[in-house]
């Protein structure tokens, strides 16, 4: 039997540690429900693999024999909300490990609506801001049974109580809502309406050959008006010899 007091492992490492399909799916799980670590996902296959071991020693059983066992490991998952009525050994067989996910409270607070992320409803859970019925529930882990999952709610000591907390999903939500809709009618259109978020069109600027002839334009006039002064020089010159020779 061992000593009490002494505190054992309640999970089985995987054989192959580092396997990368594992390890990707691993990460997933603990991102889509907040999870702390890999020995939170490591747990819940050790106990999936103890539920279906317990149906794959019932079913090499004679049907007399395994009458008794079926209907207690059935009955207690049923409890727990992992099954539904009428169900048998091959459910057992068919769990997975997203429906043990599915029934912690940690997820459970957050499918309920009382927290944004599930990471917030963890911290909310650690915290001591969630009851279940007269008791504080401090375990995200927790596997809320299918009677307990009505009695989910807010301390009535904790701030969180008020509807008017800043932290509420439903006051979240709208202090996000309302500076989109400001930046929307600025722009002159609905709120969600791509077209009028969209700049106006730029008119187009002249060709580049456009530009290189009213170059040789400028240039020509620069041109005519330093020539001027030069053939009005020559034109007196011509007026005076003229002159001159008209006296003679």
């Amino acid at each position: 039997m061992g000593d009490p007091k002494r505190i054992r492992k309640k999970y089985k490492t995987p054989r192959q540690p580092f396997e990368r399909h594992r390890i990707d799916a691993d990460l997933a799980l603990i991102g889509k429900y907040g999870l702390r670590n890999m020995k939170s996902v490591w747990k819940l296959n050790t106990l999936l693999a103890k539920f279906r071991s317990n149906a794959r020693r019932l079913l090499s059983l004679e049907e007399d024999d395994r009458k008794i066992g079926e209907q207690e490991l059935i009955g207690r998952l049923q409890r727990l909300g992992l099954l539904e009525t009428k169900a048998t050994l091959d459910d057992v067989l068919s769990l997975k490990i997203e429906t043990f996910l599915e029934r912690r409270l940690q997820t459970m607070v957050y499918k309920k609506g009382m927290a944004t992320t599930p990471h917030h409803s963890r911290q909310m859970i650690v915290n001591g801001h969630i009851h279940i019925g007269d008791k504080i529930a401090k375990s995200p882990s927790y596997i809320v049974p299918a009677e307990e999952e009505k009695h989910i709610t807010y301390n009535k000591n904790s701030p969180l109580a008020k509807a008017s907390h800043k932290a509420l999903p439903s006051n979240v939500y709208k202090s996000k809502k309302a500076p989109a809709e400001k930046k929307d009618s600025r722009r002159g259109g609905r709120p969600g309406d791509r077209g009028a978020q969209r700049r106006p069109q730029r008119t187009p600027g002249p060709s580049a050959t456009a530009v290189v002839k009213k170059e040789k334009e400028d240039v020509d006039v620069v041109k005519i008006a330093i020539d001027a002064p030069e053939a009005a020089i020559q034109k007196e010159a011509k007026k005076e010899v003229t002159k001159e020779t008209k006296k003679d």
